[in-house]
């Protein structure tokens, strides 16, 4: 059965693992550097304008936030990291919110790594992955932001994301504005939770 993405409602905010829900669904989490599009990603994939807050100034997500899509999975949208304007003490309370959950036991099936296609994986983006792997976890690189180059520009800058990550995965290249990549993210993610 289909997988309606505009059935998805918010759960609740977590600030502490210890308030993470008792949900029996496979869980996706979507990480990526504080202005990557987080927000606008998750509202594309939704197809609801508005049901995650978006704001032009990055580091607006401080919390774990959790959403059900159709009842069939739960979406947890993590931190953005890399936010300068933050406080170290806080910086290192969401980087251990996000540890906690990542390795514990609501572990997700699989973190988007999410990517602004202008610039590559930054620093920040390739500890998180070298992260990941130390522990076994399964990623997807999603490249965002598609719309800002041309297609040649857009060819070229994804051959040498894959080439940054290791050579082993190519980005999925996405777009709010145009939708593109939204409905083959959308597929990639229903036959991953059809797998369980």
């Amino acid at each position: 059965m289909d997988i309606r993405w505009e059935n998805t409602q918010f759960v609740q905010s977590v600030a502490d693992i210890s308030q993470f829900p008792d949900i029996d669904l496979p869980q996706v989490a979507i990480a990526g550097h504080s202005n990557v599009g987080k927000s606008s990603l998750l509202n594309a994939l939704f197809g609801r304008k508005g049901l995650v807050k978006t704001s032009k100034a990055p580091g607006c997500t401080r919390l774990l936030n959790l959403f059900s899509v159709d009842d069939a999975m739960l979406v947890v949208d993590l931190p953005g990291y890399g936010f300068a304007r933050a406080a170290k003490k806080e910086q290192a309370q969401w980087r251990a919110l996000i540890e906690h959950y990542l390795a514990g036991e609501h572990a997700p099936r699989l973190i988007l790594s999410l990517m602004d296609i202008r610039h590559g994986p930054k620093d920040s983006d390739l500890r998180l992955i070298e992260w990941l792997n130390d522990r076994g976890l399964r990623w997807l690189p999603v490249a965002t932001k598609a719309d800002k180059l041309s297609g040649n520009a857009r060819g070229k800058r994804l051959q040498e994301m894959t080439q940054a990550l290791g050579g082993m995965l190519s980005p999925l290249s996405t777009s709010c504005l145009n939708k593109r990549g939204i409905d083959d993210l959308r597929d990639m993610l229903q036959k991953e939770m059809r797998s369980s």
